[in-house]
């Protein structure tokens, strides 16, 4: 199998090394160790997540604070230059809530970074049709909870267009989307990429009639190799409009 890219946290820290140093916030981050990086190389890091305090072990860096990400994030509003949320969101119950809070507390002009499995990826196509799961969405929520004992990993499967609007309607437009590897063993089934290209121009050729949406800019980004054949989706996307990010209830 010919894979290209590097490890997810690796991806995004290697953008967030070129950016002016300014407030970082990660989301959702475990152990907090691509904090602790990014602290390294002198941002300003912060992090939440459902971990208990004092199993925090890089308080010395980095500031953690935990968190219920379902009752919203516990920082002021625009209280950060960039934010970071890996794998997260398709853990969440309400993700469009997630994005207005991120919305929230990321300034005017801020980036964010963002990533969740693909599912609109060949080999997730194909495994959907077999079985009516995607990839990474193996398991039934009701089955994983009574085995596991705790809440499905994978919750939400969300593609490229849903994540673009829930960020668009908080406030936040994608620039760039882009995935951290990509497995290139399946145009083994270039028959199906084919298909799929000549269906989508077909459907871009209809959608120019005047009662129609067009849709060459969706096809624009979901054919794209990243998109085709990368595992995980991570978007670059700025907050462009403050006044649609919700503020927090008093």
């Amino acid at each position: 199998m010919l894979k290209s890219g590097v490890d997810l946290h690796q991806s995004v820290f290697n953008k967030l090394a070129e950016c002016p140093k300014g407030r970082v916030l990660d989301v959702g981050s475990g152990t907090g160790d691509l904090a602790r990086k990014l602290a390294s190389i002198g941002h300003q890091a912060s992090a939440c997540d459902c971990l208990p305090e004092h199993e925090w072990t890089h308080g010395d860096t980095v500031g953690y604070m935990k968190c219920d990400l379902a009752a919203g994030l516990p920082y002021p509003d625009e209280s950060f230059d960039y934010i970071i949320c890996l794998e997260v969101i398709e853990h969440v119950d309400n993700p469009m809530a997630l994005c207005r809070e991120i919305g929230r507390v990321l300034r005017k002009g801020g980036r964010l970074y963002m990533s969740t499995p693909n599912i609109l990826n060949m080999r997730s196509r194909v495994k959907f049709l077999l079985d009516g799961s995607f990839l990474f969405f193996n398991f039934p929520p009701i089955e994983w909870e009574q085995k596991e004992g705790r809440p499905s990993v994978h919750v939400h499967p969300i593609r490229f267009h849903e994540l673009e609007y829930y960020l668009h309607k908080a406030g936040l437009e994608v620039e760039v989307a882009f995935a951290n590897l990509r497995s290139y063993s399946w145009r083994l089934f270039f028959p199906l990429e084919l298909l799929i290209r000549l269906y989508a121009r077909h459907m871009t050729k209809r959608s120019h009639r005047p009662d129609r949406i067009a849709l060459d800019r969706i096809y624009a980004r979901i054919l794209t190799d990243d998109l085709l054949f990368g595992t995980h989706l991570i978007v670059d996307a700025r907050r462009t409009n403050p006044e649609a990010a919700s503020p927090r209830p008093a």
